[in-house]
């Protein structure tokens, strides 16, 4: 992982300060790089492992490239990460990041200009914007707070040049095979799988599984312990969390070292404005996931800085049935996933990104792999919501239900709010502070982001306080502006 900046045009030490305020992203190696107008830099986090230190930024001479982000593509043989986008920008040209197989974001100095990239998805990120005619660029958008106006997010699957402005790239970098049944897509849902774990666990880098006791990282957890049988688990709960039981039901049925850290009402006060500043947002349902996701990164420091998880399943499997039952019809329920999809690099990924950076911490996410996103993209609804009770995910259940315990394979998709206590007890913060009327106003006022609730004004207001400017509201997504309302109906029927 690193952290990546840049300017094109005069640097009047704005460069250094973006670096500083993502430093740690990267805390173990600055480098900055000024050429004919071009001004890159990267701080770089050193994961350990056989991952080489150094491995986000190269020069070959002429041209210079900075990377957030991990290449798995063959013909990487010897070269780090960052030589191996040069060799291809180099023989492709601006058309190189279509060949790109991994997670990236970069930036290519050649000889007075710049060329941006992101990967399809948006695992990695990216943010611009201008100040005085000059083009600035940083993986986090408080980077750019007080120096660039009219920020925005580069988009995922884009490539920018100041002669052709953004065009947008299929990727193009891997083959997956075709499938003539059902049986033969679970075999190859698990074939990939198993090839994405070993693709990220090759450099020795990888020392835990965040664990939730979910499906999908249960299902991380199972392959990582086949490749690496020493791997460690490391799950964050409150008393009342539905999963914690299952995460230790994993654990003690592989034999995994499990390291827990449970919270409560006084973490939550305490990390809150630390997880919105990190995070860079206010809808409500990222905020209530963001407690666990900062107290994860800050557990694992200690022991790892490089971890497994299993982000993305959601998406591209049809898992957030809450979401795709709505759908009165196929083509709905197929609109909605597509949909979700699509949202994933400014909610779930954004989230699991700013507050994993935020401790210094790499996340490697096998199911958001380029084969394994390919193949699921080819995969019709029916084989990932089946029956007429609508169960996500089935074709990912049945690619491994002999490796699992049934009632982890089977079991439900429960939101990390859902039955732990989080939800109502942040709730309960809010309405000391903020009143349904306060909220009311807030939504009169012309040119104001549309909140749902007074948790969201709650959260609005110290999100302010870092990102004052309107452009910074316009940066924060939303799976659905109805979704917390959508979160509270499950509450109060589980409750």
């Amino acid at each position: 992982m690193a952290g990546i900046a840049g300017i094109q045009g005069a640097d009047n030490g704005e460069l250094e300060r973006m670096l500083e305020r993502i430093k740690y992203r990267g805390p173990n190696e600055a480098w900055i790089n000024r050429e004919k107008g071009i001004n890159l830099g990267c701080c770089e986090l050193n994961v350990g492992g056989n991952s080489k230190s150094g491995s986000h930024h190269t020069s070959d001479g002429q041209r210079v490239l900075v990377l957030d982000g991990r290449v798995y593509n063959p013909e990487k043989s010897g070269m780090i990460d960052a030589e191996a986008l040069l060799h291809f920008y180099s023989k492709f040209g601006t058309q190189f990041a279509k060949r790109i197989d991994g997670d990236f974001a970069c930036a290519v100095s050649d000889n007075g200009k710049l060329i941006l990239a992101r990967d399809t998805v948006g695992v990695k990120p990216l943010y611009y914007g201008h100040s005085g005619g000059r083009l600035c660029f940083a993986s986090e958008a408080k980077s750019l707070v007080g120096i660039a106006d009219d920020v925005k997010e580069f988009p995922p699957g884009y490539v920018y040049s100041q002669e052709l402005g953004f065009q947008r790239y299929t990727s193009q970098a891997v083959e997956t095979p075709e499938f003539e049944n059902y049986e033969q897509s679970k075999k190859v849902t698990r074939q990939l799988m198993e090839e994405a774990l070993e693709r990220r666990m090759k450099d020795n880098a990888v020392g835990g599984v965040l664990l939730s006791g979910g499906l999908d990282s249960s299902i991380i957890t199972y392959i990582a312990h086949e490749i690496k049988p020493d791997i460690e688990c490391f799950t964050v709960s409150m008393e009342e969390g539905q999963d914690l039981p299952l995460a230790k039901d994993v654990t003690k049925y592989l034999g995994v070292k499990h390291h827990v850290l449970m919270f409560g009402e006084k973490e939550i006060n305490e990390i809150l404005p630390q997880a919105i500043y990190h995070q860079e947002m206010y809808e409500e349902s990222c905020v209530h996931g963001a407690i666990a996701n900062f107290l994860a990164g800050r557990f694992v420091s200690p022991h790892t800085n490089c971890v497994l998880t299993g982000e993305g399943a959601d998406e591209f499997f049809a898992g957030y049935d809450g979401q795709f039952r709505q759908g009165k019809n196929q083509e709905e329920v197929a609109s909605i996933v597509d949909r979700l999809i699509n949202v994933a690099h400014n909610t779930a990924l954004q989230r699991l990104d700013r507050l994993a950076a935020a401790n210094s911490i790499e996340t490697r996410t096998p199911f958001l792999d380029t084969r394994v996103i390919d193949f699921c993209i080819k995969i019709p609804i029916d084989c990932k919501i089946h029956g007429p009770e609508q169960v996500g995910k089935w074709v990912l259940r049945q690619a491994f239900e002999d490796c699992l315990p049934e009632h982890i394979i089977y079991q439900t998709k429960r939101f990390f709010a859902q039955g732990s206590g989080v939800a109502s007890i942040m709730r309960a913060q809010a309405e000391k502070h903020i009143s349904e009327s306060e909220v009311a106003e807030h939504n009169k006022i012309e040119g104001n982001p549309w909140l749902s609730s007074v948790e969201e004004l709650y959260y609005y207001r110290m999100f302010k306080k870092t990102f004052p400017q309107p452009a910074y509201d316009r940066l924060v997504g939303r799976w659905d502006p109805f979704r917390p309302a959508f979160f509270r109906e499950i509450e109060k029927s589980t409750s």
